[in-house]
């Protein structure tokens, strides 16, 4: 399964957060504040954007995750959430849990594929930034809905093993982020979602808590530089510090490789398995049942 650390092309690159979400894309010349994070793509002609917005799509339906998704519950959600209806959106989503498909699933593969293709649409211009932040916000509802116990470490073990999931600064969209720390959440490990996050913050939380990773989340438009800088506040506040693993839409336009010997992180990755085990977390699926009953 991939990690997501964080959502691409998410309705705007960090409107995700994600991860979401997705993507802060807004840009200045339609009358938002919020920094444009498609810098990759700022001389591209708008046709060679579309087409670029065409092949993402088909991700949907490439994916090795593909037979998880249902193609007219996916455009029916879609749509639900794009809707003037607020409640449109949960309501199929209770439909869809009655007839059988599993909490995880919509967690873990519809909304993903949902917010991947409201930031398609974001890129190609066929969506606006209203719309997308509205259909971002209708996806988080969806995730509130599905698991109120994998928003917080209520439920988990004392002992299990502990990650701090960064987000860096000005990333205004995180759905990617929260559904990652659910993913990991339901694998019995305890999670501290670190939003907006400064080198200085991280430090400050790395040196008073004890944390056997840190996981940062970065999109596709965030400087390496500003990656280094945590790396380097993790790094530098202890004499054994945890391992530092970046994810995300980054390894889209910078090579693994790259980013780890740039930023001074452990590892880069796009796959959660691989991320766990290099950290040599040890995991335990949490009965969904069970954490209910005790939050």
């Amino acid at each position: 399964m991939s990690i997501y650390f964080d959502i691409q092309g998410l309705a705007a690159d960090n409107v995700l957060s994600g991860c979401i979400l997705w993507c802060s894309r807004a840009n200045s010349a339609k009358g938002y504040e919020m920094p444009d994070r498609r810098i990759i793509d700022a001389q591209a002609p708008q046709g060679a954007l579309r087409e670029k917005a065409v092949q993402s799509a088909t991700r949907i339906v490439d994916d090795p995750d593909r037979d998880r998704v249902d193609p007219t519950l996916f455009e029916e959600l879609h749509r639900a959430a794009l809707s003037a209806d607020r409640e449109e959106c949960i309501a199929y989503l209770i439909n869809a849990l009655n007839g059988g498909l599993s909490r995880e699933d919509m967690a873990d593969y519809y909304i993903p594929a949902l917010a991947r293709r409201m930031g398609d649409q974001w890129c190609a211009d066929e969506l606006g930034f209203a719309q997308v932040t509205i259909g971002v916000s209708r996806l988080q509802a969806m995730l509130r809905q599905l698991g109120p116990e994998w928003a917080s470490d209520r439920s988990a073990d004392p002992c299990a093993a502990s990650i701090l999931l960064v987000v860096p600064r000005d990333v205004h969209h995180t759905l990617g982020a929260v559904v990652l720390a659910g993913q990991l959440r339901r694998r019995g490990l305890s999670v501290r979602l670190m939003l907006n996050a400064h080198p200085k913050e991280v430090a400050d939380r790395v040196h008073r808590t004890r944390y056997d990773a840190v996981f940062v989340s970065a999109s596709r438009g965030e400087a390496l530089e500003s990656l280094r800088l945590i790396a380097d506040a993790v790094k530098t506040v202890m004499d054994r510090p945890p391992p530092v693993v970046i994810g995300g839409t980054v390894l889209d336009v910078h090579a693994v490789n790259d980013v780890m010997r740039l930023t001074g992180a452990d590892y880069a990755t796009g796959h959660l398995d691989e991320a766990i085990e290099f950290c040599d977390l040890t995991t335990k699926p949490r009965n969904s049942a069970t954490a209910l009953n005790r939050t």
